[in-house]
């Protein structure tokens, strides 16, 4: 019964996924409107979304237990950063999603999977600790993961990128992306303990409740353009779900003897470190006119293969 409750939240967003497909088949996203949806996402819906949940989360006196908290999963994740790079350069990861293989490998869905899985599992008592897997990943994810993606190669016949000035402009500006500043905000403002008006907040939460159906609605229609029949787990796609869903969980696990954290924290680092690829990528790449196609594949093979890798975990975690 818990690992079905867990599996509802991932069934729940492979549904909207569904929805996404079936409207593409219908024509209901024609290019422009596809162009259109992962800068919404990106430079509209996202950082309230952000800003709204670090305020949410988070209160001032809770910052230095989150940053302390935070440690261990952001130097797995950087660790499973320089695999990454190191493996993909010696497997010659293709350039045009060689930043997205990375990102891919290094950054779970932390939020939109991992609070409904790891509430299932060990109740209510694990979601600060979700939460702190969330800070450091949200970090990691909006600033050096979203510089590798704009770092990939366009194809030959790739859109010109959608920001105005010179194409190397929107890489420059990686570093201080819409997402980070809303990421950003939030931090601040707890800090400064600042509360803001309540209809300021509403609207904020309001634009940022766009984010998730969004994302997943774009994977859907990036997928119908796709030749499903012709679809094939390329080696880039089996070397980067290996690290994201193998090498990633383990790596956390033999971190913890290391850094003495209490036993329920240590179990959900490594479910939070097994979940599949953070759905942002497949917008990341979108935006950066790169290889989408790549982007959405990996969210939907991880998020179908943790069927069988919570299970999985769950049970060596027991032992």
């Amino acid at each position: 019964m818990v690992l079905l409750q867990a599996f509802g939240g991932v069934l729940s967003l492979l549904l909207v996924v569904g929805v996404g497909y079936v409207l593409a088949g219908r024509g209901w996203f024609p290019p422009a409107v596809r162009g259109l949806l992962p800068r919404l996402v990106t430079n509209v819906a996202l950082p309230p979304f952000l800003m709204c949940t670090i305020l949410r989360s988070f209160a001032r006196e809770d910052l230095a237990h989150m940053l302390t908290g935070a440690l261990l999963p952001l130097v797995g994740m950087v660790i499973m950063y320089g695999l990454a790079f190191v493996v993909g350069r010696a497997a010659g990861v293709e350039r045009r999603h060689f930043g997205l293989f990375c990102a891919c490998v290094s950054n779970p869905n932390t939020i939109f999977i991992g609070i409904p899985v790891n509430m299932a599992l060990f109740g209510e008592e694990a979601v600060p600790y979700v939460l702190l897997y969330y800070f450091a990943s949200t970090s990691f994810f909006w600033t050096v993961g979203n510089y590798a993606i704009s770092r990939d190669e366009r194809a030959p016949d790739a859109p010109a990128p959608q920001a105005a000035g010179q194409p190397g402009g929107k890489r420059r500006r990686a570093l201080v992306s819409a997402p980070v500043y809303g990421f950003l905000a939030g931090i601040s403002l707890a800090l400064l303990d600042v509360e803001l008006p309540g209809f300021i907040l509403t609207a904020a939460r309001q634009v940022g409740d766009l984010t998730t159906p969004l994302a997943l609605i774009y994977i859907g229609v990036t997928l119908r353009e796709m030749d499903l029949s012709r679809l094939r787990v390329t080696r880039d796609m089996a070397l980067a779900l290996a690290g994201r869903m193998v090498a990633s969980p383990l790596l956390v696990w033999a971190l913890l003897p290391l850094f003495g954290l209490p036993a329920l924290m240590g179990k959900v680092f490594v479910m939070q470190a097994s979940l599949p690829v953070l759905m942002q990528v497949a917008i990341l790449s979108g935006y950066y006119n790169t290889d989408p196609e790549f982007g959405s594949v990996m969210v939907s093979l991880s998020t179908l293969a943790c069927a069988v890798t919570v299970p999985l975990y769950m049970g060596l975690l027991s032992l």
